[in-house]
C-alpha cells in the first residue's frame, strides 16, 4: 500500500518532464542559402514552434566567414541578432516558449545576413506556431484516479472493520 503514493508521484513528475533537443539531428527542416559569391549557409530548425517550449535554429558558419551578423525577425516584430563567433563552426539561437500566446500558421521569419560591406543576403522561413493541448486532462485523470483509489481503500478499510466487528459479536 505504501507503493501507491510513490508510484503516483513518479507518474506526475514523469508526465511533466520534457527534453528539448538542441542538436541538428532533432531538427525537422534543413534550409540552405547561397550568397551571390557562392558561399553556403545551412540552417536547421523545426517547422513547428510549440508554445511553452524553447524553439531553436541551428546554423553552420560558412568557411572564411567570421565577421558577419545574422538577424532573425518574425513578422510579429520579435527579433534577435547573432554575431558570428570565429571559434565555432556551428552555433544556434533560441526563442523562448513564451514568445507567442496563440496559434499562427505560416508565420514568416525574416533572416538577414549582414557583413562588413552591408547585406550579404536575406530570405524568409515559414514556421507554424502551435498551441499544444492543455495539461488539464492529465491533472483531471490523475485527480480522479487518486479520488477513486482513496474511496476504494476506505471501502476496503470499512469492510475489514465491519468483518472484525461481526467476528467479535459472533464470539459473544
Amino acid at each position: 500500500m505504501k507503493l501507491y503514493p510513490y508510484l503516483l508521484i513518479l507518474l506526475i513528475l514523469a508526465g511533466n518532464a520534457s527534453a528539448e533537443c538542441k542538436e541538428k539531428e532533432c531538427m525537422t527542416t534543413e534550409y540552405k542559402f547561397q550568397q551571390d559569391e557562392g558561399t553556403w549557409h545551412t540552417f536547421y530548425y523545426n517547422e513547428v514552434f510549440n508554445i511553452g517550449t524553447n524553439w531553436y535554429i541551428i546554423f553552420d558558419y560558412p568557411s572564411g566567414k567570421n565577421d558577419d551578423n545574422i538577424s532573425f525577425e518574425f513578422a510579429t516584430g520579435l527579433s534577435k541578432v547573432h554575431v558570428y563567433d570565429p571559434d565555432k563552426g556551428t552555433d544556434s539561437i533560441s526563442f523562448p516558449g513564451s514568445s507567442f500566446t496563440e496559434e499562427i500558421f505560416n508565420l514568416e521569419l525574416y533572416v538577414n545576413i549582414t557583413g562588413p560591406d552591408g547585406s550579404d543576403g536575406e530570405f524568409v522561413l515559414n514556421i507554424h506556431v502551435n498551441k499544444p493541448p492543455a495539461d488539464d486532462m492529465l491533472y483531471l485523470w490523475g485527480g480522479m484516479t487518486v479520488f477513486w483509489v482513496a474511496i476504494g481503500s476506505y471501502v476496503l478499510y470499512l469492510s475489514n472493520k465491519l468483518n472484525e466487528l461481526n467476528s467479535k459479536v459472533e464470539k459473544k
